[in-house]
């Protein structure tokens, strides 16, 4: 199989299906070969440690890199933590509250909700997948990072103006944005990883599906983009796989010869 690889997954379409809400087996049994061989398999999301489920966690991955880079985590062991600074907590709520803007602060330890607006679908799902969802709270939350659903709110590019010295954005479109601490994405988290693993770039690959995957796939040598994904990434792909439902991360590594 050659040298040992360093391999990183986003989650969302391209280890979980939102057609079957669930990893599939091929996906599973495929990152197991590879650990058998003495790779080494992470988690690259935009998700927050709080928003890691079990069915993640079971997979026995090497390590975690959360919330866009803004933690790191190896052997259950945090080697990198960026929590955004208290002194910015009263002009972010300050702003989404003169902008009305519905946003979910997203943490380590939990993701945190205007209690007064209205709930929507992305709220309601998380409480029903039991995420550990909490009020705003001045005093005692820790956030990483901010997701916010805008619809057609027409003051969202106001609000990121209001804090382009803090905060970065990735537009998912679909009235919805993700607001990342400045120098942080998932590709300084694949840096930092090749850095303390002291790994050739040439044994880096990526696996991602949507626009926050772009570091990403720009900071590995080898990257792949799921068949189902936005095909605007396909040009920056070294290999686009089959869809996730068709055995995609299997295939994938099967081409480049990590698995048999």
């Amino acid at each position: 199989m050659g040298k040992r690889k360093v391999l990183f997954f986003d989650i969302d379409e391209t280890l979980i299906s939102h057609k079957t809400f669930a990893i599939p087996e091929s996906t599973k049994n495929a990152l197991r070969k590879a650990k058998e061989n003495g790779h080494l398999i992470f988690i690259n999301t935009g998700r927050t440690k709080s928003l890691i489920g079990d069915d993640i966690k079971e997979l026995g991955f090497d390590g975690y890199v959360c919330g866009c880079g803004t933690y790191i985590e190896v052997n259950n062991k945090v080697l990198y933590n960026n929590i955004v600074n208290k002194e910015n907590y009263n002009a972010i709520l300050k702003g989404l509250k003169k902008y009305k803007l519905n946003c979910v602060l997203e943490g380590e330890e939990a993701i945190y909700v205007d209690e007064n607006a209205e709930d929507d679908f992305l709220l309601s799902n998380l409480r029903k997948q039991n995420y550990p969802v909490e009020p705003y709270d001045l005093e005692n939350m820790k956030f990483n990072k901010m997701f916010i659903r805008y619809d057609d709110n027409k003051y969202i590019d106001s609000f990121c103006e209001d804090i382009k010295d803090i905060f970065d954005y990735i537009d998912h479109g679909k009235g919805t944005r993700e607001l990342v601490p400045i120098g942080h994405s998932k590709g300084s988290g694949i840096d930092f990883l090749v850095k303390y693993f002291n790994v050739d770039i040439e044994d880096t690959f990526a696996f991602g599906d949507s626009n926050n995957d772009i570091p990403m796939l720009e900071h590995v040598k080898n990257s792949i983009v799921m068949g189902n994904g936005n095909p605007e990434l396909f040009e920056k792909a070294t290999f686009v796989t089959k869809h996730i439902d068709e055995d995609g991360i299997e295939h994938a590594m099967k081409h480049f010869n990590i698995i048999e």
